[in-house]
């Protein structure tokens, strides 16, 4: 089951940490990537979240205007 408007980066997630960690094997280190992959979730949430309120306080004002 999918996230709405998420896609599998499980790809982008393993490079990413391969490049950024220095790391040559993601087997021998899985805790310290799903460290790094619940870190990524977590900063999308986080942005997806501020990106909503931000959304909301706008439809605010445009709905006080009315």
């Amino acid at each position: 089951m999918a996230f709405i408007g998420s896609q599998n980066r499980f790809n982008e997630f393993r490079a990413d940490f391969l490049r950024d960690t220095g790391v040559k094997n993601v087997e021998d280190n899985l805790e310290l990537y799903t460290q790094y992959v619940i870190a990524r979730f977590t900063d999308q949430n986080h942005r997806l979240l501020n990106n909503l309120s931000n959304e909301v306080q706008e439809l605010y004002k445009v709905l006080k205007k009315v």
